[in-house]
């Protein structure tokens, strides 16, 4: 199972609680078409985890976010992948590569798109329709593919970046990068125990 998995599931299950059937059949249209058998023992591994609470509503078992999963994932992917879904679907993809590509100062790998919670075909038809999203150049990515160490990136992977501004996309861009920041910011110290209602004029 991929990183990419968990991080749909962390979104499906984000305030809701579904059955493994609900989960799976949300997952299929994403995209993602796993057995039920294969599914079943990964929520269960994620419950062992403590990632999931798993709770009884006989005959079947439904599955929320545990306490212990913690407000957001771990990771960059997982982090702007969350915040992505208050995004218009069309304007995700543009946003997720704009937001990386300004947080790292580098083109984005499918493979992390992947783990962001995009699928193939997603990513390709973006790059085929006439907007800013390019391919980047394999001689400026081949250092760059080999000196990522976090996650792994196929040795034919193609990365993406953005060419000019697209206006009309870019103001969506504050809905993921402002959560994101303050998500990989310690702050503490900095924002008060009490906040006042309304700014003074």
């Amino acid at each position: 199972m991929t990183e990419a998995l968990y991080s749909k599931i962390f979104r499906l299950l984000d305030n809701r609680q579904l059955s493994i059937s609900g989960i799976t059949r949300d997952l299929k249209s994403e995209g993602i078409d796993e057995h039920r058998l294969i599914m079943t023992g990964y929520l269960r591994a994620l419950r062992d985890l403590k990632k999931l609470d798993e709770i009884e509503v006989p005959p079947s078992k439904t599955y929320k976010l545990s306490e212990n999963a913690g407000k957001e994932e771990d990771n960059i992917y997982s982090l702007i992948g969350h915040h992505l879904k208050d995004v218009p679907a069309s304007k995700r993809i543009y946003v997720a590569i704009y937001v990386f590509s300004y947080l790292l100062e580098r083109p984005v790998f499918r493979a992390e798109l992947k783990s962001m919670g995009f699928h193939e075909n997603t990513i390709m038809d973006s790059i085929q329709q006439d907007n800013p999203i390019i391919e980047a150049a394999e001689k400026d990515i081949k250092i760059l593919r080999n000196s990522i160490t976090r996650i792994t990136i196929p040795s034919v992977d193609p990365a993406y970046e953005i060419t000019g501004k697209d206006h009309a996309n870019l103001q969506y861009v504050g809905i993921v990068l402002l959560p994101v920041l303050k998500a990989l910011m310690n702050l503490e110290g900095l924002v008060p125990k009490t906040k006042q209602t309304k700014l003074a004029t």
